[in-house]
């Protein structure tokens, strides 16, 4: 018989540099502009699971379970992006918290995958105050 670990099934990378992990599998990916992810946040606060800084890109990188994206409506001109099989992130050590190049913001180790269901929320009501309304929705319909 097996006995039970706490070790989550999948952890970042070990070594010294980041490496570029296929999405889809252990998670899926939320890709958020700075523009945007700063206050989604600010907004999530302790509630946010691990996320990582892409300096680069200028975004945040938000782990969700596997399919909990499915049906997310996020508007085009957002540049968010949904990354799920067939594509893949960079990945940065779990020990690099700071650093010019890609880091966590929030660790791998201490706060693992973030709820999909409150991302959506608190992500939707961002962009619902940065863009206004979507075009095609009221206020009551969505």
């Amino acid at each position: 018989m097996k006995a039970l670990t706490s070790t989550p099934p999948w952890a970042p990378p070990t070594g010294v540099a980041a490496e570029l992990l296929p999405a889809g599998v252990h998670w899926e990916a939320v890709v958020v502009p700075s523009y945007l992810g700063d206050r989604v946040l600010a907004r999530l606060g302790r509630e946010s699971g691990a996320v990582i800084c892409d300096p680069y890109g200028h975004r945040l990188i938000w782990l969700v379970p596997p399919g909990t994206t499915q049906g997310w409506v996020v508007p085009e001109a957002t540049c968010v992006q949904l990354l799920s099989v067939a594509q893949h992130v960079t990945v940065p050590p779990g020990w690099c918290t700071r650093s010019a190049f890609t880091h966590w913001v929030r660790g791998w180790a201490e706060h693992g995958l973030t709820d999909a269901r409150l991302l959506y929320v608190v992500l939707d009501a961002v962009i619902l105050a940065e863009h206004g309304p979507r075009e095609h929705e009221s206020g009551a319909q969505r």
